[in-house]
């Protein structure tokens, strides 16, 4: 067991050092982005059982990517999301920390984005005896427009978030669609 993981470091490391060595100009990016998330039911778990409707929430995100290849980036992003309740007005926020990858084509000033994410956070709502914590994973799709070193993206990003707790309630499950705009910065 031991010989796998060191071959798959190995591995691993020889893949990232290849990655990350090829020869770009504005490597690194950094960016922002506002959207918003559509109303939407999750689950909440024991002891209610029962499918609670949320109202439309905003969506607040900060980003780091690097170009890896011509065509490829990875990165990793930290997210907030503020909504309430439909049927009480209690307030949830989520908050989400992750890695994104994202391929563009073509390789043109406008041109189409697609990728995925998968993000660790927690989820807290007014009316809940303690936070939930868990993963959330999906797609990324969208368009996007570069001038030199600025950049703007529309991404419609949709994947389900699964949460887990020891208090109450004890799992939250739910799917995730955002529609959010991205501005971003080539260094």
């Amino acid at each position: 067991m031991k010989g796998k993981k060191l071959i798959l470091s190995l591995l691993f490391l020889v893949l990232a050092i290849n990655l990350f060595s090829q020869k770009q100009n504005r490597k690194n990016i950094i960016g922002f982005g506002v959207g918003i998330s559509p109303a939407k039911q999750i689950w909440i778990g024991n002891p209610a059982n029962f499918w609670a409707d949320i109202n439309s929430g905003t969506i607040i995100q900060l980003f780091y990517e690097r170009q890896v290849l011509e065509a490829l980036r990875l990165g990793s992003y930290f997210e907030y999301e503020s909504t309430k309740f439909a049927s009480t007005n209690d307030k949830a926020s989520r908050y989400n920390v992750g890695v994104n990858w994202i391929a563009q084509y073509p390789k043109n000033d406008l041109h189409l984005q697609l990728g995925g994410y998968f993000g660790y956070g927690t989820l807290a709502a007014n009316n809940w005896d303690q936070s939930v914590s868990g993963i959330d994973y999906g797609i990324i799709i969208g368009p996007a427009y570069e001038n030199n070193n600025f950049g703007i993206a529309v991404h419609l990003q949709t994947g389900f978030g699964y949460y887990l707790s020891s208090g109450v309630p004890d799992e939250v499950d739910f799917s995730i669609p955002r529609f959010v705009l991205k501005v971003y910065y080539k260094l």
